[in-house]
């Protein structure tokens, strides 16, 4: 295991183990550490980075201060936003790395700042962090048609971990991911370096699908509520 993977997963561990001490929405990354871990042996300083609401193993790999996205997970002042954000919507514009709480939220803004790159010529690009049920979401297709269409500088990761919620992809969408997104036009991938060098280098948009285990509860909600069970 690389050792920003070892980082990812020690930090997950970690608040997992002190959980009933968050007051906040989290959704942990155990399972997609590796996805995370190729991003940040080709990611550049000037890239742009979008991620989800499950989004710490994006952050890190990004760059962020470990200590900084503890204390913003806890609540407190000296967090990455103040504490304001917690796990859901960490920002942090010194790395270039946006995160949201809304389902899809950052994709439109991911094409957006490719085509922004583009005008400006650019060789950093935009990388767009999504989930298989981000993808069920009409502004994907539609931020999806618009980069097919201007040929703009933007990786799609979709981590795949079958699930949205505990409703499985087999009983949410009729086609695989890749083979619609194909019929777009964009080139599709199944490893991430290989799909970031690509939009690199040739300033065109990709979609790469990367097949992940979640190793946890999809979030925290539970330990939360038995927590306020008990203090009510």
């Amino acid at each position: 295991m690389r050792e920003i993977e070892k980082k990812i997963r020690a930090f997950e561990m970690r608040l997992q183990a002190n959980m009933k001490e968050v007051f906040c929405p989290v959704h942990l990354s155990l399972g997609h550490e590796s996805v995370a871990a190729d991003l940040h042996e080709v990611m550049q300083s000037g890239d742009w980075l979008f991620s989800t609401h499950r989004n710490h193993h994006h952050y890190l790999a990004k760059g962020g201060s470990e200590e900084k996205l503890w204390d913003e997970i806890m609540g407190l002042k000296s967090g990455i936003n103040g504490g304001f954000a917690g796990s859901q919507a960490v920002v942090d514009p010194s790395i270039n790395f946006h995160s949201s709480a809304i389902l899809g939220g950052l994709i439109g803004v991911a094409a957006g700042t490719a085509m922004a790159l583009k005008l400006n010529n650019s060789n950093d690009i935009s990388i767009c962090g999504i989930g298989d049920a981000g993808t069920e979401q009409g502004v994907f297709w539609e931020s999806l048609n618009f980069a097919a269409l201007h040929n703009l500088p933007v990786a799609y990761i979709c981590e795949n971990n079958g699930k949205s919620v505990d409703a499985l992809i087999e009983e949410r969408q009729a086609m695989p991911i890749s083979s619609r997104v194909a019929a777009f036009g964009v080139t599709t991938f199944n490893n991430v370096k290989v799909a970031i060098d690509f939009c690199r280098k040739e300033k065109k948009p990709v979609f790469c699908e990367i097949k992940v285990n979640l190793e946890c509860a999809h979030i925290n909600m539970a330990t939360m509520l038995d927590l306020c069970a008990h203090t009510a």
